[in-house]
């Protein structure tokens, strides 16, 4: 797997090299040129992530804030993308030079394509995300589409196993899992898509519990 590079600068949404930029908006939609504003908590309190996408979460306070920078995977196989990020355990892992972390999380956006489509591609960038060759031997284990609620607009759920990953370093993961949820957009894109991706079988690893704890606060923004 390729561990994903993360800047924590402020970049211009139309900047930003994922599919919200193409196909465009509907005429009247409404965006932004940059993310909102980091939310400052008291240290240790839960530290709610606002993005451009008009859909909001919470992640622990122990969690490193990051939601007005993006992260992303560049492999042989394509690339991946995402804003509104935050991180658990970041720079654990002192070998990769840019900062390891156990969990990450983020949201990015689609346009031209419905929820259930959108959660489905999502998913797959699994594929580009945790491969490191053509035909390895990392074995991906995908869920059947969940289907919900966020605060009445509809959302799709799938999450990937992944495990027999190939370890550069002794601390990097064998094994990891991958979520996306995919829900109505309200600024930006028209499709809002979420993820969680966690390393498995690492100390302190984040547990299974957790990851629903964060997805539970997914919310439209007020």
């Amino acid at each position: 797997m390729a561990s994903p590079a993360t800047t924590s600068l402020p970049v211009p949404s139309q900047h930003l090299p994922s599919s919200t930029s193409a196909p465009g908006l509907p005429p009247g939609f409404p965006s932004m040129l940059f993310p909102p504003p980091e939310v400052e908590v008291a240290e240790g309190d839960p530290i709610p992530i606002n993005t451009k996408f008009g859909v909001s979460y919470t992640v622990p306070g122990d969690w490193r804030n990051s939601s007005r920078g993006v992260t992303g995977w560049n492999t042989d196989f394509g690339s991946v993308v995402y804003g509104g990020v935050a991180m658990y355990d970041y720079d654990y892992c002192p070998e990769h030079r840019d900062g390891a972390t156990k969990a990450l999380t983020g949201m990015t956006g689609r346009n031209g394509v419905d929820i259930p489509t959108a959660a489905f591609e999502a998913s797959r960038d699994a594929e580009i995300i945790f491969r490191s060759k053509p035909g390895d031997d990392v074995v991906i284990e995908y869920s059947e589409p969940v289907d919900f609620e966020i605060d009445g607009a509809p959302a799709v759920r799938y999450s990937a196993q992944i495990s027999n990953m190939t370890q550069k370093f002794d601390c990097d993961p064998v094994e990891a899992t991958f979520d996306v949820v995919a829900t109505e957009g309200f600024s930006n894109a028209t499709v809002a898509v979420f993820m969680v991706q966690t390393d498995r079988r690492v100390e302190g690893a984040l547990s299974e519990t957790e990851v629903e704890q964060i997805i539970s606060t997914l919310r439209r923004e007020q």
